[in-house]
């Protein structure tokens, strides 16, 4: 909740500045022009924090790290000035992580395992600040805002059967899928290397959850956030 009403007060901020330079129309027309398209590919790793996450990593072997994978991004910006600009992201992020029953194994003592894979695809709208002028050799910025957040979750294996008195082993997937509202805070910075592109590195962290339904109903929320570290190259046109 903390990092929610954090988040939101960013955003609030940013769209408070943006206010002069919307109120004029939006008509800034930069030499190189005033639109940004950018590409990245990093990393992301979730937080683990929901009711789902606990239960996961107390049962199954395993922890938020051991869902860490690739995550590849592309941004466009309209830029309303010389510092301040409308950001719209598209991220995707899939990973499957094989997990073991922590305290049980079967008859032979090999490990009773099942593979997780978790999917988050989200298209996000913002603003962004560049904090230095256009021919700065450096340029660190940040930006925040919210969206949808498009997720699946599988777990396709061997799993216990706690109902019966013998514990039977018994093959099976499981699978629920849903689209929950979330909010992102990023910071960065952009280096130059001509009038029209530039290379750029960011932290970001995005902030979502949702309710578990379909195979999953009634294990609670699945925590979505989480934080990426990624690099890329931006074209200015």
């Amino acid at each position: 909740m903390l990092k929610k009403s954090l988040l939101a007060s960013i955003v609030l901020g940013l769209l408070v500045a943006a206010e002069p330079a919307m109120a004029q129309g939006g008509n800034y027309r930069p030499a190189g022009g005033g639109n940004q398209l950018r590409f990245r590919v990093g990393n992301f790793e979730p937080d683990g924090e929901s009711e789902y996450w606990d239960s996961t990593f107390f049962d199954f072997t395993g922890s938020p790290s051991s869902f860490e994978d690739a995550v590849v991004g592309i941004d466009f910006i309209h830029w309303l000035g010389p510092h301040l600009g409308l950001i719209a992201s598209g991220n995707g992020y899939e990973t499957d992580t094989v997990q073991t029953y922590r305290d049980f194994e079967d008859a032979s003592g090999r490990d009773i395992r099942h593979t997780t894979r978790f999917e988050v695809a989200s298209g996000t709208v913002g603003l962004i600040l560049q904090f230095a002028g256009r021919k700065a050799a450096i340029q660190p910025y940040i930006g925040g805002g919210g969206g949808f957040y498009d997720w699946t979750l599988e777990e396709r294996g061997d799993f216990i059967d706690f109902g019966s008195d013998a514990l039977v082993i018994f093959s099976d997937t499981f699978f629920t899928d849903g689209t929950a509202f979330g909010t992102f805070f990023l910071a960065g910075v952009s280096v130059p290397v001509g009038d029209s592109w530039s290379v750029f590195a960011e932290a970001r962290w995005d902030s979502a959850d949702d309710e578990l339904t379909g195979d999953f109903q009634g294990l609670g929320d699945l925590d979505l956030a989480g934080r990426q570290i990624a690099a890329g190259i931006s074209w200015r046109f």
